[in-house]
Formats: C-alpha cells, sequence, structure tokens
C-alpha cells in the first residue's frame, strides 16, 4: 500500500506536462478554497447573529418566569418564596405586575404595556446599564421608565419640568359599556427615564413601582402576575425542575428559551438553511473536482497502462487516483478554512465590516462545532466527487 500512497502523492504535488491541465487543477482547488472559506465565514456570522440576539432578550427576560395557568394573576405563595429565598440556585427573584394600558399624552394615544416591579428586579435584570437619559423609579412612587420607540411615538422628552402622563386600564366586569367615563381605572405616572433594548420591546414597555401598578390596578396586597427569577448560569434547568415538581399544576415554570420559542425556532431554522445553501454550493463548486479528476486520468493514459503493465489492477489505480482527488480537495478546503478563520479573528478583534448606518461591528463568533461541520462536508462531499471521477477509469 506505500506504493500506492507514494504514487498518488507524486500526481499530487507535481505538476503535469500539459499547461491545461495545470490551470484547471488550479482553478478547481480555488473554487473549493473559497466555497469552503465563505462557509466557515457565514456560519461563525450566524453564530455572531444568534449570540447577539440572545445577549439582547437576556436584557428583558429572566432567567425563569413564573406566570399562573388560570387567569392573569395570582395571590403570592408563602411557601414558593420560601423556597426562592432558601434555593442556593437562587440569585434574586423579583415580584412583578404585567398588564396592557392605554396611554393618553397631549392628545396622542397609545397601547402598551405596564410593568410594576420591586427593587429586587434590577438585580433580576440589569436594566439600568439601558438607560439613555434618566434615572431608574425610586421605591414605592409615580416615576416610570419609557421605552425610546415608545417616547418617540408620542413625542415625548424627558426636561426639567417633570410631565405626567395618564395611563388608563379597562375595570374588570361583563356586559355592556354604559358610561365610558366610568369603564376605566387611570392614573397619573412621571416618566423619569428612557430605555433602550430591543425595537419591540422599546415599542411596548413601560416600568413603574409595583406600589403604583397595584394601585392603576386596584389590585390586592400580594396579588401579581408574575414572579421573574434570576439563577446561577448552570442551574437553571435543574432549579426550573424543582419548581416545576412541587408548583407545575398551577403555574407555568418557563426559561428564556420557552419564553422567546419563536425566536429560538427561526435562528436555528436560519442557521440550518444557511447550512444546506452552502453544501449546496460546495457541491457544485465539487464537480470541478470530478472533471478534474477524469482531466488527469485522461492525461495519465499512458502511465495507467504503464502501472497496469506493473502488475496494478483496476481497484489500485483507482486507489491512486482516489487519494489524489480527496486529498486535492481536502488541502484546498484546509487552506480555505483557514483563509475564512484569519478574516474572522481579525473582524473579531480588529472589525473591519460595520452594521449599516451604525458604529457596531458585525458579530462574528468561533466555534469548533463549524469547523468541524465544515470539515466533515468537505471531506464527505470531496468523496463523493471524487468516486464519480475514478469510476470513469477503464477496467
Amino acid at each position: 500500500m506505500n506504493y500506492i500512497r507514494y504514487i498518488s502523492q507524486r500526481y499530487l504535488f507535481s505538476k503535469s506536462g500539459n499547461n491545461a491541465i495545470n490551470i484547471i487543477v488550479k482553478i478547481a482547488s480555488f473554487g473549493v478554497l473559497m466555497v469552503s472559506a465563505a462557509f466557515i465565514i457565514v456560519l461563525s456570522g450566524f453564530s455572531g447573529i444568534r449570540t447577539f440576539n440572545v445577549n439582547l432578550i437576556k436584557m428583558t427576560d429572566a432567567d425563569i418566569k413564573i406566570t399562573p395557568k388560570t387567569g392573569k394573576s395570582f395571590i403570592l405563595n408563602k411557601e414558593l418564596i420560601q423556597l426562592l429565598k432558601q434555593d442556593k440556585a437562587v440569585q434574586n427573584f423579583s415580584k412583578v405586575i404585567e398588564e396592557k394600558v392605554f396611554i393618553n399624552y397631549n392628545d396622542k394615544q397609545k397601547i402598551a404595556k405596564i410593568k410594576g416591579v420591586d427593587s429586587n428586579y434590577y438585580r433580576v435584570i440589569n436594566l439600568d446599564s439601558t438607560l439613555i437619559s434618566g434615572h431608574l423609579p425610586k421605591p414605592n412612587t409615580i416615576e416610570m421608565l419609557m421605552g425610546v420607540s415608545l417616547a418617540n411615538d408620542l413625542s415625548f422628552m424627558l426636561s426639567n419640568n417633570l410631565e405626567m402622563i395618564q395611563l388608563l386600564v379597562p375595570k374588570p366586569g361583563k356586559g355592556f359599556i354604559t358610561d365610558p367615563r366610568k369603564a376605566f381605572y387611570e392614573k397619573y405616572f412621571m416618566p423619569v427615564g428612557i430605555f433602550q433594548t430591543t425595537p419591540e420591546h422599546d415599542q411596548t414597555y413601560l416600568y413603574t413601582t409595583l406600589t403604583a401598578a397595584r394601585q392603576l390596578l386596584h389590585y390586592q396586597p400580594g396579588q401579581i402576575t408574575a414572579i421573574e427569577i434570576k439563577a446561577m448560569p448552570n442551574q437553571i434547568t435543574a432549579l426550573q425542575k424543582r419548581l416545576q415538581a412541587r408548583f407545575g399544576k398551577q403555574l407555568y415554570i418557563r426559561n428564556r428559551q420557552q419564553l422567546n420559542k419563536l425566536l429560538y425556532k427561526m435562528l436555528n431554522t436560519e442557521n440550518l438553511m444557511v447550512y444546506f445553501i452552502f453544501a449546496l454550493i460546495l457541491l457544485l463548486a465539487l464537480f470541478n473536482i470530478v472533471g478534474t479528476i477524469i482531466m488527469i486520468i485522461i492525461d495519465k493514459k499512458d502511465n495507467i497502462h504503464t502501472l497496469r503493465v506493473l502488475g496494478l489492477d483496476r481497484s489500485e489505480i483507482k486507489k491512486i487516483f482516489m487519494i489524489q482527488g480527496l486529498g486535492m480537495t481536502v488541502l484546498s478546503g484546509l487552506v480555505g478554512l483557514i483563509f475564512g478563520l484569519v478574516l474572522i479573528a481579525i473582524q473579531k478583534f480588529q472589525p473591519f465590516l460595520y452594521i449599516p448606518q451604525t458604529d457596531m461591528p458585525y458579530p462574528v463568533e468561533f466555534h469548533w462545532s463549524n469547523v468541524l461541520y465544515v470539515l466533515l462536508t468537505i471531506i464527505f462531499m470531496g468523496t463523493f466527487a471524487t468516486l464519480i471521477g475514478i469510476s470513469k477509469i477503464e477496467k
């Protein structure tokens, strides 16, 4: 078998006497090189986008959220609170009241969501890092935070002369509304800060104190709509299972991924589609390898005859060209992979591509799994292409 490897290596690294064959080999190898480089770059780009989106979600959603299975709200369970205080996996938790509201400000109306939170909330969600002006609401006040998109829609700006904004919510009940003026609870709030997270979140949410939200909705003491939990990073799943086992019949216990099923599904689908598209492009590039191998076999026709005279059978000759074709493919793919990884490293540490109309570098993320996917795809498809090429060797 050593002579087969030796001959195939000579064919792989030595030039042909026919200059046209040398040009064809270079073109085919360059095609595989560029596609493999583009393959790893795009996969790393989508990994970066995924990480970027997940980090954005962390700015607005807790590790675990507890909500009622029936109705919009529930009365605080002392046993649940005690468990959360004692469980070492819980870093912090916050009681939350969330409801849709109608905003009325300077003859402008908007539907949004108000989120009343206690002082612990800003240890669960680092919302203060997203403030672009103002400060967090002080406890037991009517102060409020507003998303930047919502503020723009209302033409609201923070100033020294703090303005009040009217919020209204429908009163619970049945039957027809006979007097619209009595159909709503209303309360005035004072915006003291503007935050910027994701466009959808900024367009939707207002944050205030738990006390003010309870007063607006006329909730009873201890009545809330959710508990949001910040857990130890490596214990989120275990904590969720413990809570589910104890309180799963009455309450939903959902993690961040379950709260954003659609987004995660979209990210996974996009990544899969990109992989298949580039795998198809790589397959098309490898058809150049098929043609190249056939051309090499034709060029080496006299050499093949000599090898047969020396006693090599058809299977051994096919092995020679199999090693040569696969070696050509893998070497080109590895060079392209290294080239792509160098560009990824430059983009990560010395960015040269930016998201249009922003000063934010295009996110990229290196994962060994992406390298493995590209390598396995190149080897698998390279083997397939080479097998087609060597099938043309005559018996």
